[in-house]
């Protein structure tokens, strides 16, 4: 009886540590061999630009990594690295990268918002970024928003951002203030710049030449403009006046 006793023993202590191997095995199996079934991809659009696609997160996730990384286990492929390979593309505000339940990666990325489209006297094109950064054209889409032209254009576009430049950064707060309001951004179709930062700035409709002046007092000036389009255009009549000026204070010059 004692002897059964101590053979029931053992043989509990060796299906024990069997139990334990296995257990420890099918761990290690599922956090080392845990293997990416498939790639979800997420582009936030919440601006109706279209400036990135799927496909072309997909070319960046699979940069570097061989023909493909379905397949290969989690543990291969550096989520951070694919990460940083998404938003290094220009239109990539940023990126988030992780691991679901299922054996998924999940990618979701934010697209830059344009708010001004820049067109240089030497042919050259660009977009200012909603946080002033310079943005390149896309072959994919192009943005409705204010179009800046004029000599200064050549000067803005060396800069990486227009937090580099003093007269920039205003620049950029006039093209903001024209975006915040549907009235304007309805009204202002171009923004020109001369060499020295004079503006001035041409209608959707129409061919008024709305001389703004340099980007200073914006709002005071917005409501002489607003004054023109409301009540002096409708009265006037709409082709009565080729010019406006608001630049100076407590004054709108028509002729």
């Amino acid at each position: 009886m004692k002897q059964k006793e101590t053979v029931l023993r053992i043989l509990g202590i060796v299906l024990g540590c069997v139990i334990l191997i296995v257990l420890a095995s099918s761990v290690k199996n599922r956090d080392m061999g845990y293997h990416m079934e498939d790639i979800d991809v997420e582009i936030e659009n919440a601006y109706e630009n279209f400036f990135v696609d799927a496909d072309d997160v997909m070319a960046l996730i699979m940069q570097g990594e061989g023909d493909s990384i379905l397949g290969d286990g989690f543990n291969r492929v550096s989520l951070k690295d694919v990460e940083s390979r998404i938003e290094s593309h220009s239109f990539v505000k940023d990126a988030e990268v992780y691991r679901d339940l299922k054996g998924h990666l999940v990618v979701k990325a934010r697209q830059n918002k344009p708010v001004a489209r820049l067109m240089s006297n030497r042919g050259d094109n660009a977009y200012i970024g909603e946080d002033g950064e310079m943005l390149p054209v896309s072959s994919k889409y192009t943005a409705r928003v204010p179009v800046v032209t004029g000599q200064y254009v050549d000067q803005l576009m060396e800069f990486a951002s227009v937090a580099d430049e003093e007269y920039a950064a205003k620049v950029f707060e006039l093209i903001n203030f024209v975006n915040a309001h549907k009235f304007w951004t309805m009204q202002i179709g171009q923004i020109d710049i001369s060499s020295k930062g004079y503006i001035v700035m041409y209608p959707q409709v129409g061919d008024q030449r709305l001389e703004f002046g340099y980007a200073e007092d914006i709002e005071r000036k917005f409501k002489k403009l607003e004054i023109f389009f409301k009540q002096i255009m409708p009265t006037k009549g709409w082709n009565t006046y080729s010019k406006v000026n608001v630049e100076y204070k407590d004054q709108i010059i028509c002729d």
